[in-house]
């Protein structure tokens, strides 16, 4: 099991050496989408198998049931853009854009091959296609042709320069036509006979171009049905015929899809645009209920049916006339840009990383089911620019977006109730030049129960301020044209503290809950003023001792006294000198007021004030999808970690738990089998326990501390030796909520 230790400081109590406990991190997963197919084909039982942005996912025939393959424990990289099912051997292979190779046997396991991906000396190393005719696997790149023998796994040849063709030039497909390899590539179609003794030789490449009757050199898909070849530039479709290239269609739209049904005779060819599936061979003509990303047609028999890649929406299988859709429980999006967890555990992840130009609205997600919210599925949503989503006190979700206002989400037992908050309803204002375009990032709630919207790029305002029906507004205290604000946090003294992105530092309001203005508090902090690192904010957050933490592109601050804040005084802002080179993403403060920083270099985990970096998560040292990591968010029920990037979600499982509320001791494994179980899980602490082990004569074996609500133990006595078998007394003892309690666990070999 991978996992990464937070090691804390050790505390010396006599008469034995008291550990406080390390915050575990471990039992990593991955969370992507798989909405995206870029390749699919089916399996020597039926079974159909999909390449996507995201992973691969295998579909039963008969049971519809879905088995989904990530980065852990199966794939080596998440991005699959090539797919081909062996169905004499029953194995699967998965190309992915990087250029790992991954092979998946009737066993269940995977085989990594990472040559291509390993072979720096080609900057774009795509796997595009694969085609495979006997003992050899051809593998088509971004750089050209590799051929791998399947007997002994050994990569054979490598061909980069493919006859005349500029060397590095991009393959998109492959077929094999009467031991002739065809290759579609960006300068032309090429093809070579099998039985030379080497490819790389450029006189046993043909090529054809323009002079071969295409209408471009770019050629994107290629197809055989054992008689003929057939190839698609972006606009027209052509059949090979007696040394030339034939038209056979023109689109408007550009060909995403080319396939060949060879059981029928003549040979059906179909191919598909964004629009629509299109029969060349009659005058069928199918369309989606949304986008068509492309197609294939799996070959294994006469029964073979087309797979339709149905944008966001994964597959569809075409049966007949009929369309069965073949939805997967998947994200639409691997944007994981903002993120919160709600009351009842569920993830909720805004998609836009750059408003408001590549958001797909939100999803989330209950633990088991996905939901997409996006315009298309609710009415309320006026936008799929959702770029901000805030947890507020009373429960509520709050999707910000651009553009479209704010939908406030009340979860219920079995559905969640959405209601849009906009200029029409509210104090919300729109931008200048349009005042029904209104912005809307993070949303936070006071003390006193009023909800606070910032209301980014409005013509006059800052804040929208709801209570109930009431709304009221706020101006940018210390510019009234200052208005690009992004973040926000509110601390105990009621004051609110928001941050710009584009270098304005930070303001701190408080309207002091008095509707007269001769007694706020209005101040601006900046770089200028305070000892604040950098002026762009991109977070700022409350931790569980009132502290203001402020992150930057340059570090991160806190404020340990945010009250010092007056009309004439500005507060006292701390470096975290640990952080100081770190381009910050977000802070997120767990149970135990730990802080998990997310930088473009990883994720960093701060003690409670800051003066210890407690762990680094790297790519480098866990399942990590990227280093770049844009937001994080914790269920301080579970400890869950949620680690957002644009290239999916990894998630693993902290002990970074909320206490109880009273002891309720547990252990697990019970038995514990001291030496061959790694540790003993002591759960169901309140907050600051001491914790003794002891015999039941009553000698101490160990002692250490725990801050949440649960601890480990692995079975050592303090001179480190594995204790002997026998059943052990836990004493527990908390200062904080004065309580202790007494547990036991049993200890074999």
């Amino acid at each position: 099991m991978i996992h990464v230790l937070i090691v804390s400081t050790l505390l010396l109590c006599a008469p034995v050496i008291t550990f406080a406990q390390a915050v575990q991190v471990s039992g990593w997963r991955t969370l992507s989408s798989l909405t995206s197919v870029r390749a699919a084909d089916r399996d020597r039982d039926g079974a159909i198998w999909a390449a996507t942005s995201g992973g691969v996912i295998r579909i039963e025939q008969q049971s519809r049931t879905t088995t989904e393959y990530r980065n852990v424990n199966a794939l080596q990289t998440l991005d699959c853009t090539a797919l081909r099912c062996d169905r004499a051997t029953g194995s699967v292979f998965v190309g992915q854009r990087d250029g790992a190779l991954d092979v998946w046997s009737p066993s269940g396991t995977w085989t990594a091959l990472a040559e291509i991906r390993r072979a720096t000396q080609y900057p774009r190393r795509a796997i595009t296609d694969i085609e495979l005719k006997g003992d050899t696997v051809f593998i088509a790149t971004e750089f050209g042709i590799v051929l791998y023998r399947r007997s002994n796994g050994t990569f054979i040849e490598t061909v980069d320069r493919i006859g005349s063709l500029q060397e590095k030039t991009r393959v998109s497909g492959l077929c094999v036509l009467n031991d002739t390899i065809w290759a579609a590539t960006d300068s032309g179609v090429v093809a070579a006979p099998l039985a030379v003794g080497t490819l790389r030789l450029p006189s046993v490449w043909k090529i054809y171009g323009t002079e071969s009757g295409l209408d471009a050199r770019k050629v994107s898909h290629i197809a055989t049905n054992g008689a003929s070849v057939v190839v698609a530039t972006d606009y027209t479709c052509f059949e090979w015929n007696g040394g030339r290239f034939v038209s056979r269609i023109g689109t408007t739209q550009v060909i995403n899809g080319l396939s060949i049904d060879a059981t029928d005779q003549p040979s059906r060819i179909m191919i598909s645009t964004p629009a629509e599936l299109r029969d060349l061979s009659g005058p069928r003509s199918m369309q989606v209920p949304t986008s068509i990303a492309g197609h294939t047609r799996t070959s294994s028999d006469a029964s073979a049916d087309l797979l339709i890649f149905v944008r966001d929406r994964a597959l569809g299988r075409l049966d007949g006339n009929t369309l069965e859709l073949l939805d997967v429980n998947s994200p639409i999006s691997n944007q994981f840009a903002h993120m919160t967890v709600d009351r009842r555990g569920g993830l909720w992840v805004a998609t836009d990383v750059d408003p408001p130009r590549t958001g797909q609205g939100v999803s989330y997600f209950t633990g088991t089911r996905w939901q997409n919210i996006n315009t298309a599925t609710t009415t309320a949503l006026r936008s799929n620019a959702c770029y901000r989503v805030s947890r507020v006190a009373d429960g509520s979700i709050w999707i910000g977006t651009w553009g479209g206002g704010a939908l406030k989400c009340t979860i219920g037992d079995d559905s969640v109730q959405m209601e849009r908050i906009d200029h029409t309803n509210s104090s919300l204002a729109g931008i200048s030049v349009d005042p029904a375009y209104v912005l809307v990032a993070e949303v936070a709630q006071d003390r006193r129960g009023r909800t606070w919207l910032l209301n980014e790029q409005a013509a006059d305002r800052l804040f929208a301020i709801g209570q109930g029906d009431t709304w009221l507004s706020a101006v940018n205290c210390t510019d009234a044209r200052s208005t690009i604000f992004r973040t926000m946090a509110i601390d105990n003294n009621g004051a609110v503290w928001a941050g710009s992105p584009t270098g304005n530092g930070v303001i701190v309001y408080n309207d002091r809950g008095t509707e007269s203005t001769t007694d706020d508090i209005c101040q601006a902090i900046r770089s200028s003023n305070t000892q604040l690192q950098d002026n762009a904010i991109s977070v700022i957050r409350a931790d569980r001792s009132g502290a203001i933490w402020i992150g930057t592109a340059k570090g991160v601050s806190v404020v340990s006294s945010p009250g010092s804040v007056t009309a004439t005084s500005l507060p006292f802002i701390r470096r975290i000198s640990a952080l100081s080179s770190a381009v910050v993403n977000d802070i997120v403060v767990d149970a135990l007021n730990y802080k998990w920083v997310a930088t473009t270099g990883g994720v960093f985990v701060l003690n409670d004030d800051g003066t210890e970096v407690l762990a680094t998560i790297t790519k480098a040292s866990s399942p990590l999808l990227d280093d770049n990591v844009r937001t994080i968010a914790i269920d301080d029920q579970t400890g869950t970690v949620y680690f957002g990037t644009t290239n999916g979600c990894s998630v693993a499982q902290s002990s970074s738990i909320r206490p109880s509320a009273e002891f309720m001791i547990k252990t697990f494994p019970q038995p514990f089998r001291a030496g061959t179980d790694a540790q003993v899980t002591i759960d169901g602490l309140t907050a600051d326990a001491d914790l003794r082990i002891m015999t039941p004569s009553g000698i101490l074996v160990a002692a250490f501390q725990a801050r949440g609500k649960q601890a480990l133990w692995d079975g050592r006595d303090v001179r480190g030796e594995l204790v002997p078998p026998g059943v052990y007394i836990i004493s527990a003892s908390s200062p904080t909520t004065n309580t202790s309690a007494v547990g036991k666990i049993a200890v074999t070999r």
